[in-house]
């Protein structure tokens, strides 16, 4: 995502216009304070400001900008007027990135934005990987779910049993979202407790029937004797509204987090044994992720459907 602040109306268009063209998400401002809410209010990529703005100028706003995400890095480009080196050295000096001369060629500006992108993107990979050390010792705390071997485990003794029974079962794999950059932005302490309030979350949400255990490090799988799947919805649509669509509390400071959740149900289809019951759902949360945030998809032999219509879903 990124937020273009300028007080002129026609180049801030042109510019989201130009970015939006390169398949990114634009958030636009018409003075730098109205820059600043925004960095506050969500997840921002970078930052483009305009130097002359009334009230707030793009030097102060930048100065801002850099202090309130201090602990991540969001690259800042400021546009500056032709040969105004005193607003350059200025720019510089509070932590602008990059800076791109009015009247600007569009190829020039997309290639400066791209390329603190890509800044960005390595500046993240390298936060993930020092993060990522850490995360496989805060995980064995993480014992409130048994592990993905006791998963496998009871989905092949439930899906025979379903099979023995003639009985319906449902096979569900719940995602958070972006959890690479939850990482690499809240750090792994964050992580972590959040991962160890999700049980807790799930647990209030299914029945004493049901089987939960922790999949991979930001999945869950959930196993659903005698649900069809109508029942399936309405729980995928409560642990949504449960997972998701509550704020964690973490030192003072809200996150939310979005998940992606896929569902297999058998019988259905082509679906003979519990792997393929798991590939069912495995490709499912994949269309749900595709489908967008706070996404439940189910597979039906027809098809697939996608859901909920809740708030803060897509």
């Amino acid at each position: 995502m990124v937020v273009v602040a300028d007080d002129d109306r026609a180049t801030r268009e042109r510019i989201s216009q130009l970015l939006r063209a390169e398949g990114l998400t634009v958030v636009p401002a018409s003075n730098g304070q109205k820059a600043i809410d925004a960095v506050r209010a969500q997840s921002v990529d970078l930052v483009v400001l305009d130097v002359n703005m009334p009230g707030l100028s793009g030097i102060d706003a930048c100065r801002v900008v850099k202090m309130i995400t201090k602990e991540r890095f969001v690259p800042v480009v400021l546009l500056t007027g032709p040969g105004d080196l005193r607003a350059r050295l200025q720019g510089m000096r509070t932590g602008a990135d990059d800076h791109v001369a009015k009247p600007f060629e569009d190829d020039e500006l997309v290639a400066r934005v791209d390329n603190m992108l890509r800044v960005k993107r390595a500046h993240d990979d390298v936060e993930f990987a020092k993060n990522e050390i850490r995360l496989p010792a805060l995980h064995e705390r993480l014992a409130t779910f048994p592990d993905h071997r006791h998963f496998h485990e009871r989905l092949r003794g439930e899906f025979e049993e379903a099979q023995r029974h003639l009985d319906p079962l449902a096979c569900c794999i719940v995602a958070i979202d972006d959890f690479r950059k939850l990482v690499t932005e809240w750090g792994a302490d964050a992580a972590a407790q959040v991962l160890e309030e999700i049980p807790d979350r799930v647990q209030r949400t299914i029945r004493a029937t049901d089987i939960a255990t922790q999949f991979r490090t930001a999945e869950f799988g959930l196993l659903l004797p005698n649900t069809r799947p109508a029942r399936a919805l309405t729980l995928a649509d409560r642990l949504v509204s449960e997972v998701a669509l509550r704020p964690f509390e973490l030192d003072g400071k809200s996150l939310a987090i979005t998940v992606a959740i896929g569902v297999g149900l058998y019988p259905s289809g082509r679906i003979r044994t519990h792997s393929e019951l798991l590939d069912a759902a495995s490709i499912a949360v994949a269309r749900a992720r595709v489908a967008g945030p706070n996404r439940v998809c189910v597979v039906q032999q027809q098809g697939y459907i996608f859901r909920p219509t809740l708030p803060g879903a897509a």
